[in-house]
């Protein structure tokens, strides 16, 4: 009896603690703050040049991402708004 009530605390534990890191990681990314010199450094890793006015729409694209962090289980809602294309689509021709 000892020993099944102890498996069973073990997977417990391993499963719970399991969600804890992964709760705790994804809030410190979210709140993580980097600088102008890190985010171009990062970008030059990638193989990208960004000017100032890409950093400062890089920036904000992070602290919008880090403001709404995904759920632990599960998927997002999909939010249902009709953007506009900002291409519009090419008409056919008969």
């Amino acid at each position: 009896m000892i020993w099944v009530m102890l498996a069973i605390g073990l997977v417990v534990g391993a499963i719970g603690g399991g969600f804890l890191g992964v709760w705790l990681v994804r809030r410190s990314m979210s709140k993580m703050q980097m600088d102008d010199e890190d985010i171009a450094q990062m970008a030059r890793k990638m193989g990208m040049n960004v000017n100032p006015k890409q950093l400062q729409v890089i920036k904000q694209q992070m602290r919008k991402a880090g403001q709404n962090p995904p759920p632990l289980i599960g998927k997002k809602k999909q939010e249902e708004t009709s953007r506009p294309l900002a291409i519009p689509p090419k008409q056919k021709k008969k």
